[in-house]
């Protein structure tokens, strides 16, 4: 893992809180890890801001979860906002928890899928069924923030 400490998101200080307030806002984000050729690998992923950490979930196979596996170190990226002009990166170290999205839910489901409930019907999707095809849970924890 990385030696770096945990980034603490201060929201007294200006560029913090705007970070916080995308953070829990936004709902798209894109999740860079490397893949084993060393070339970044980005998707766009659903994600919850929770207690100081982005959480993820995705299907067990996908490549993002198999380059955090072998490489920890990996970027959360936030569109530029409306005005094309907001930039929030986080560097961070994931952590990978295979088939644990049940023992998640109880912490994070109603906020996740509250955010997520207009696009779980087209998909056809419950919570229920989200929560088991999306069985892993990737917890980001930030250890610097680039923002402006």
């Amino acid at each position: 893992m990385n030696d770096a400490a945990p980034l603490v998101l201060d929201p007294a200080i200006d560029l913090h809180a705007r970070a916080l307030a995308r953070l829990a806002g936004e709902r798209i984000a894109w999740f860079t890890s490397t893949s084993r050729s060393g070339f970044p690998h980005a998707v766009p992923v659903w994600y919850l801001w929770h207690d100081g950490a982005v959480i993820m979930l995705s299907e067990p196979g996908a490549v993002k979860v198999r380059n955090a596996k072998r490489d920890p170190k990996v970027l959360v990226h936030l569109e530029s906002g409306a005005d094309e002009e907001q930039l929030t990166v986080l560097q961070g170290t994931v952590e990978v928890f295979d088939g644990a999205s049940p023992d998640w839910m109880p912490r994070i489901g109603d906020a996740y899928f509250a955010k997520y409930a207009d696009d779980l019907p087209p998909l056809q999707l419950t919570p229920a069924s989200m929560a088991e095809r999306y069985s892993t849970v990737l917890r980001v924890t930030p250890v610097k923030l680039i923002a402006w």
